[in-house]
């Protein structure tokens, strides 16, 4: 029996004397200092509002084509006896360059006989009038006229066997080859007028509304060749009346002389490259002038007010690459919040900042 309860207060006293340690650990254990530390609240970074006049500038892009182009044909007949070294795809040529030359013996031939047949009319027309004959007369008269005409016409044959640049070009495409046989009226190559070289530019009517409409203001074009941004100096040549009816943009034409000039231009400016242009406009007056990046949901800002954030709605009038025109929903002094936080709500405690 003895054993029996010796067995039960064993377990029991082990029980008791952990809870006794502990109560002796707890007591002696300092007591936890409380802290006054207040949380920190978020920092953040504002611009102040200063409504002035804002210079306007419309960007869009576009590709540079030639003001000209023609397709080239022959006038007459018969097989390419020579062709220009600068008779190549991507050539450019001065205007009156001959390109080619079609084989001249035929229309040589036809120029002699021409020239044969008005001697011939000749002398039959003197025989008449020695002989007072007036019909014999009239008819020779009309036989004169009618070789100087065929005379006429054999040598501008003749000539057009030497096909010529009609202006200053580059050659788009090469249609024929040395050897080859053509017939009247057959292209023997695509040209692009290299004088003065021509963007068209997709302009929304929203942005057209801003835009310096006189002809020949200025304007900018810039491209990425390699490491630099090369700009080229044009004009605007017109804006079209009318709104393109599948993008509903309206097309706006600038122009720039002498695009392969390098005399004029820092680099010349080759057909086809994709440009951006920056056209002036109409300032806008009482706005500013902010980044995007403050824009939050439904072109809303926040603004700080008595260390606290307050969401205003703005009146974007342009939005320009990475800024934006304001003329609404703010006022002179107001602080704009250029900080993007995690979670930003209207009440909420900041600490402001300058910028």
């Amino acid at each position: 029996m003895f054993k029996k309860a010796m067995k039960l207060m064993i377990p029991l006293g082990i029980v008791v004397a952990a809870v006794i340690l502990a109560m002796v650990m707890m007591g002696s254990r300092d007591a936890l200092e409380t802290s006054d530390a207040a949380q920190p609240l978020p920092r953040v970074q504002a611009i102040e509002v200063a409504f002035s006049e804002v210079p306007i500038a419309i960007v869009a892009h576009g590709n540079v084509t030639s003001r000209y182009e023609l397709e080239l044909a022959t006038e007459v007949t018969g097989r390419v006896v020579w062709t220009a070294p600068e008779f190549e795809t991507g050539e450019i040529v001065a205007e009156g360059t001959v390109l080619l030359r079609i084989d001249p013996v035929s229309y040589q031939l036809a120029l002699a006989q021409a020239k044969a047949a008005l001697a011939t009319a000749n002398m039959a027309l003197a025989d008449a009038r020695a002989l007072k004959r007036q019909a014999a007369i009239g008819e020779g008269e009309l036989n004169i006229e009618a070789a100087r005409q065929r005379i006429v016409k054999a040598e501008q044959d003749l000539a057009n066997t030497e096909i010529k640049a009609p202006f200053n070009a580059v050659i788009d495409k090469k249609l024929v080859e040395f050897g080859q046989f053509i017939s009247t009226g057959q292209p023997v190559t695509r040209l692009l007028s290299s004088d003065t070289a021509r963007v068209t530019l997709p302009v929304t009517t929203v942005e057209a509304g801003f835009l310096e409409s006189s002809t020949g203001t200025p304007v900018v074009l810039s491209a990425q060749i390699g490491e630099q941004q090369v700009q080229w100096q044009a004009r605007l040549a017109r804006i079209e009346a009318r709104v393109d009816p599948l993008s509903r943009v309206i097309p706006v034409v600038v122009e720039v002389d002498s695009p392969y000039d390098t005399s004029v231009h820092s680099r010349s400016l080759p057909l086809g490259l994709f440009v951006t242009a920056t056209l002036p406009g109409q300032p806008v007056n009482s706005a500013v002038r902010l980044p995007s990046s403050v824009l939050h949901a439904d072109d809303s800002v926040f603004v700080v007010s008595a260390n606290a954030l307050r969401r205003k709605r703005v009146n974007i009038v342009h939005r320009e690459g990475g800024s934006v025109v304001v003329n609404g929903g703010l006022e002179p002094g107001d602080k704009v919040v250029t900080t993007r936080l995690d979670l930003m709500f209207e009440g909420m405690k900041v600490e402001p900042g300058d910028e």
